[in-house]
């Protein structure tokens, strides 16, 4: 027995009308999906053009910007740990200082555990300084110019120079 075909609600009939419109609507969605697969090879391969010409160009202009490694000579550079203590005066001040070591390649290579004396000394040093001391320019320079004579005593001439990145005194 087959089954009875639905009713429709009273007043209408099956239009014949939506038949034309799904042939107008399946030819839109393929050509919609047609522009769309296009312009993602397009795009895919403008981005892929661009993407070598900045290579080509970095590439070109790298050797002006890398640095020789006869010019460092065998100098590299080691962070240290940030470094807060406080000041010997007043009594509520507190330094803190984030720093940098210039060292021999040689002595890179093992500069752990010379590291972690020259953070002592660093440490034990600036518990000794009053934030007077630290003021203005000179204050600054004479701070860098302890550190560096200070390091290259602990550090028998290996430590080259110490760059102090950020120094804040509260």
């Amino acid at each position: 027995m087959a089954a009875p075909k639905p009713k429709l609600p009273a007043g209408r009939k099956r239009s014949r009308r939506s038949l034309p419109a799904l042939r107008a609507a399946v030819p839109t969605v393929l050509l919609t999906l047609l522009a769309a697969g296009a312009g993602a090879l397009w795009g895919t391969r403008v981005i892929g053009t661009v993407e070598t010409t900045v290579m080509k160009r970095m590439e070109e202009a790298s050797p002006h910007l890398s640095v020789n490694p006869a010019l460092a000579g065998g100098l590299v550079l080691k962070r240290l740990a940030p470094i807060v203590t406080n000041l010997a005066a007043p009594a509520n001040a507190w330094v803190r200082i984030e720093a940098a070591l210039v060292l021999e390649q040689k002595a890179a290579l093992s500069a752990e555990p010379l590291i972690g004396a020259i953070t002592e000394d660093i440490l034990a040093f600036l518990r000794s300084v009053t934030a007077r001391q630290m003021e203005g320019a000179a204050g600054l320079r004479n701070l860098r110019e302890d550190l560096t004579e200070r390091i290259a005593v602990r550090s028998k001439g290996l430590v080259r120079d110490i760059i102090i990145e950020t120094l804040v005194v509260q």
